[in-house]
């Protein structure tokens, strides 16, 4: 469906701003959410770039989002994609969709090696055994793509306790791994690790404390392995709102965003051109020729990296607006 569709509620008349929930979290003028040519593998050979070379080993891969991530890397050509997740089944079924995919598409070129396994991501043996077999079948890892992400809609105190604190594995303690076990890959020499995050992690939403916080923590993980980690290109990757089986019931009609435009940004940010952004938090909305226009501005006051408070500290303490 088309973003300018249904754009007036049938019970009252008013005008529906289907991008109200993209607002909280848009850097530029123009926002994006159908696929456009610059993030279309597709059709923008360019990207092909990025993933020239590249094996890519991509989590969460058979959900909405991860699968299209997978998908953009196998059109672009990339030497070789690992997809895991927890379902067997679903993971064998995409190997086989990607596989014809590769056969349309690389005509010209080597098909994509494609490996598919299944794993827990919060598991330590069943990471450990994931990293094993992809550096056997197909070499050393170049990207990893954290996409692999959980949620409930729960209140704090209802329930389980551990039916939140099993989403902070997912969405923390699982990246953390994966990152752990890239770098320590025999040989390692550098790579680019993405995470799949949230435009939401600056609010405080009633019953989302089992996803906000974890992904919080996950982006803050991925600035520290910018910091301490030169020789790893980091970004924290926000997909927009895509209509997944993870979306929220009451959040299905605004969710709009084409999943390809997280596999094509994915591409984009393993070429020179996002060198810039490397340690930061980049949106599939965000026109990316908009920020480059501002792109001294956008590195010189840090505003795509994740703040604190919104008090300026410092010394002399705060400049309040009203003097005593």
């Amino acid at each position: 469906m088309s973003l300018r569709q249904d754009l007036v509620d049938a019970t009252t008349g008013a005008e529906v701003d289907y991008n109200v929930v993209n607002w909280q979290a848009q850097l530029t003028s123009t926002i994006h959410r159908d696929l456009y040519p610059l993030l279309d593998p597709y059709k923008n050979t360019d990207l092909a770039v990025g993933a020239a070379g590249k094996i890519v080993l991509i989590t969460g891969a058979t959900g909405g989002i991860g699968r299209k991530i997978a998908e953009a890397w196998v059109v672009a050509g990339a030497a070789g994609v690992v997809i895991t997740g927890l379902e067997a089944d679903k993971l064998k079924n995409e190997e086989s969709r990607l596989r014809t995919i590769s056969k349309a598409q690389n005509q010209d070129r080597p098909e994509v090696r494609i490996l598919s396994h299944q794993a827990d991501s919060t598991d330590e043996s069943s990471v450990s055994s994931l990293w094993t077999t992809a550096s056997q079948k197909l070499g050393r890892i170049d990207v990893l793509v954290n996409c692999a992400g959980s949620l409930t809609v729960q209140k704090i105190g209802q329930g389980s306790s551990l039916d939140i604190w099993k989403h902070y594995e997912t969405n923390i303690k699982g990246p953390m791994l994966m990152i752990h076990h890239f770098l320590n890959q025999p040989g390692f020499t550098g790579g680019t690790v993405i995470g799949v995050t949230t435009g939401i992690l600056g609010e405080t939403y009633p019953n989302f404390a089992s996803y906000i916080p974890s992904k919080l923590a996950a982006a803050k993980y991925m600035e520290y392995l910018h910091a301490e980690e030169p020789s790893v290109r980091c970004f924290n990757l926000v997909p927009g709102l895509v209509a997944t089986e993870m979306a929220p019931p009451g959040y299905m009609d605004f969710a709009r965003d084409d999943p390809m435009l997280t596999g094509g940004l994915s591409l984009l940010l393993c070429t020179e051109r996002a060198e810039w952004l490397r340690g930061g938090l980049v949106s599939v909305n965000w026109d990316w020729e908009e920020m480059e226009q501002h792109k001294d501005e956008i590195v010189e006051k840090g505003l795509i990296k994740l703040g604190f408070t919104n008090a300026k500290f410092g010394k002399g303490g705060h400049p309040w607006a009203e003097q005593p």
